[in-house]
């Protein structure tokens, strides 16, 4: 820096009242008079009496004021001011220098982090239209395949029934597998198409009184067979009054989405256990003064290969699945308990699990027995 500096220079580097306490200290034992002036000679401290000798004041080179004292030792006055203000500020612009270069870098980290918030917010805004992207894409394609797999069950039916003329035992057989993989994929679709559904926010759900040890009963009937082939047991017990108001096709969907599983992991000659009673809605609530809305609960246990503790957070996530090597020993596509949360909690409801590696796992799903308490729940959610 070069030239005169600023005319206030000097007073921003030290305060007046600083250089007021400086001189009086030097010019006090010296038994003189001391003054100091800006760049335009304007007085900033102290004073002299009678004629006074003067000395510029500079530093690095550049003026920065002027210096005056008067009396016997005039020069040692001036002297001794000369050096301290020097070490003054040195030291004010060192301090200067370092806010400045901190000022300097927090605006540059602050230009980097409003450069990388934009890119974030651009990044976010791409992956939401991917998202929604994504939903439309499931969606449209979900019916667009059901569409064709309808005429190939409804075909294969008719087929199957004589309508097209006779069929053999082999073919019977074979239609028979048809129309059982053919509904099989027609669940999958149908599971795409409402996990679509609720990233859109379009869940539906339609409410009635039923009886849900009723539905459950016919959701065990029907896996019974299949439960049968491997040589497990599925216990059914229902007590009391299990009157719910629901969407019985959701709640179809809740029962057979548990009781796929725990028969899927389940090994052969197991054991999985069907409960229906009534309880406390959430987990953790019990009888007494303390005790939650009356609710039905849906129990579900198997003797299976249990879940992980850091799996259980996981399991209800879509397309997560707590055997995801490459060689699977059990299907699925990682929906059915994604879907079944989705649908118990549209209803009011809660549903949670208990379980240990080795030790089977225990599904807890519960439904509101008052339409008003299922209503509010849902709305509040």
């Amino acid at each position: 820096m070069s030239g005169e500096a600023s005319c206030d220079d000097l007073a921003r580097l030290v305060p007046p009242d600083e250089l007021d306490e400086l001189l009086s200290a030097i010019s006090r034992p010296l038994a003189c008079k001391l003054a100091i002036f800006d760049v335009r000679d304007a007085r900033l401290a102290g004073a002299t009496e009678g004629e006074a000798v003067r000395r510029p004041l500079v530093h690095e080179g550049e003026r920065l004021g002027t210096l005056a004292a008067s009396g016997a030792r005039a020069g040692d006055a001036l002297d001794l001011a000369a050096e301290t203000l020097g070490l003054l500020i040195h030291h004010a612009r060192a301090r200067d220098l370092a806010a400045t270069t901190h000022e300097e870098a927090m605006r540059v980290t602050f230009g980097e982090l409003t450069e990388h918030n934009q890119r974030l917010q651009r990044a976010v805004a791409r992956l939401e239209e991917l998202d929604r992207l994504k939903s439309n894409f499931l969606a449209t394609m979900s019916h667009e395949l059901r569409t064709p797999l309808t005429s190939v069950i409804g075909y294969a039916e008719m087929m199957c029934e004589g309508l097209a003329g006779p069929i053999s035992q082999d073919q019977r057989e074979y239609l028979t597998t048809i129309l059982g993989k053919a509904d099989q994929l027609l669940g999958l679709i149908t599971a795409v198409l409402d996990v679509a559904s609720l990233e859109s926010g379009q869940l539906a759900v339609e409410r009635a009184a039923l009886s849900l040890s009723e539905v459950v009963a016919s959701e065990v009937a029907s896996f019974v067979p299949q439960a049968g082939r491997r040589g497990i047991a599925i216990q059914l017990d229902a007590r009391g009054d299990t009157v719910v108001f629901g969407d019985r096709r959701k709640i179809r969907q809740i029962i057979s989405n548990l009781l796929s599983n725990a028969v899927k992991f389940t090994p052969d000659r197991g054991r999985v256990g069907v409960v229906v009673r009534p309880g406390p809605l959430a987990p953790g609530e019990g009888d007494g003064e303390e005790a939650g809305p009356p609710a039905i609960q849906l129990v579900v246990s198997d003797s299976g290969i249990g879940i992980s503790r850091d799996q259980v957070a996981k399991i209800f996530e879509p397309f997560f699945q707590v055997d995801s090597s490459s060689t699977r020993a059990f299907g699925g596509t990682g929906l059915g308990l994604t879907l079944a949360k989705a649908y118990v909690e549209a209803h009011g409801g809660h549903i949670w699990v208990d379980t240990s590696p080795g030790q089977g796992s225990t599904f807890t799903a519960t439904f509101p027995t008052a339409l008003d308490r299922a209503g509010s729940e849902v709305s509040s959610s």
